[in-house]
């Protein structure tokens, strides 16, 4: 399994031409967005405004759509159904269009986010891997759109194939396409899984905890590929070769919400951690003698703690979005946790981020796109754009020379115009 093939590669692209961005949070899952044009690393490059090229209906849900072949590829609800489509980013026409029934009743406390499917398709081989709200896990062809294998329900889960507020772990397929991560099962059973990207056999499992709301995939810590993720109520580090627990602590939020996915700092060393209502911390791991890893808690930061919102590395800090203050921008120190600065409150429920050069991307879930510069000495947008009529909790994807952006039920792509 190649995991680590691709970790260190850039692709340049020309300008209007289409790059990859086949998962959640890009191609390695951190929110780092390479090879758009170089202005658009460039603070001052940011346009006035953006250019709504098109706007169309798409259906319901905030899972992120993703691009790859060029093609846009959207996964949502429409009525009982699921339904996955293929787009050309130039126009929005439809290439293709595939679906299965999947009728499914929302936990009351979730009925305001609504009953769309959260977990992000994700691209590699020639095939997608979905994973809808109630927890059907389907492979499918990228260039027809053809049913290649669908997981029944697992009877050890006793029906509950999901957690109480829906799947929202993103499948993580191998940069070689042969296997594909998943966390599968509902409240106190579930199993996460490495699966045969070609039939979707288990190829090893860890059965126990429910999964959380964490996509996993795979990263180097202390000089070994791992699987740094989160169950309901533990992190865990997991060996991909066969899933052997390397690390492992105790981490429970209130109602089972661990959400917020782990962040490994350049030196491979130290992973941050973040949780609602809980301290953001760092671990720094070593190999233990027996091949395990043994980690030790290098700071914490009691006044910044990570709901829904993933933070990203930028330059030197860590730029999050924090529950406090009814939601705050905060740039970090990832070496201490010491504050560098903070937003004005009351910024929202949740922001979606991206590294774009010496930018930050930030959409809020009130559909405003903030430019930031993460090196300022305060928070101080460059650019604020509306983007949408109604709540974006997926996050913004790049294209060649824009963007797309997709709220509650429709996908709509924004030209760039450099300055």
């Amino acid at each position: 399994m190649g995991w680590l093939a691709a970790a260190g590669l850039s692709v340049a692209v020309a300008a209007g031409a289409q790059p990859d961005w086949p998962g959640f949070r890009g191609p390695h899952r951190d929110g780092r967005v390479n090879g758009w044009p170089a202005a658009m690393g460039d603070p001052g490059g940011w346009p006035e405004s953006l250019e709504e090229r098109w706007r169309i209906p798409v259906g319901l849900g905030h899972a992120s759509p993703v691009v790859q072949g060029g093609a846009v590829i959207v996964f949502s609800r429409e009525g009982d159904e699921e339904v996955l489509r293929a787009l050309r980013p130039a126009t929005g026409e439809q290439i293709w269009r595939a679906s299965y029934p999947a009728p499914y009743t929302m936990n009351p406390a979730a009925v305001g986010h609504g009953p769309g499917p959260k977990a992000t398709p994700d691209v590699a081989a020639g095939r997608i891997f979905t994973l809808g709200i109630s927890g059907i896990l389907a492979a499918w062809d990228a260039g027809d759109g053809s049913l290649l294998w669908r997981r029944p329900p697992d009877p050890r889960f006793g029906g509950a194939d999901s957690p109480l507020f829906g799947a929202g772990s993103s499948p993580g397929a191998s940069p070689a396409g042969d296997v594909v991560l998943v966390h599968l099962g509902g409240p106190d059973n579930g199993t996460f899984a490495v699966l045969a990207a070609a039939t979707g056999e288990t190829v090893w499992e860890l059965a126990g905890d429910g999964p959380a709301y964490v996509s996993p995939t795979v990263v180097e810590v202390a000089g070994s590929p791992v699987i740094p993720t989160m169950t309901e109520e533990r992190i865990v580090l997991l060996a991909p070769a066969d899933g052997r627990v390397l690390w492992e602590m105790p981490f429970t939020t209130p109602y089972d919400q661990n959400i917020v996915n782990p962040v490994v700092l350049p030196d491979g060393e130290v992973v941050i951690f973040a949780g609602l209502g809980s301290p953001t911390f760092a671990v720094r791991f070593r190999e233990a003698p027996d091949g395990a890893l043994s980690g030790e808690t290098v700071w914490e930061a009691g006044e910044s703690p990570f709901y829904m919102s993933n933070p990203v590395l930028a330059g030197d800090r860590l730029i999050g979005f924090s529950e406090r203050n009814s939601g705050q921008f905060v740039a970090m120190d990832p070496g201490t946790g010491a504050d560098i600065w903070r937003s004005p409150p009351r910024r929202g429920e949740n922001a979606a981020l991206l590294v774009a050069g010496s930018t930050v991307l930030a959409l809020t879930d009130q559909a405003e796109l903030l430019v930031l510069d993460p090196a300022a000495a305060a928070f101080a947008p460059l650019r604020r754009y509306e983007v949408a009529p109604s709540p974006t909790w997926a996050h913004p994807v790049p294209l060649g020379d824009g963007l797309l952006i997709k709220d509650e039920t429709h996908l709509t792509r924004w030209n760039l115009r450099l300055e």
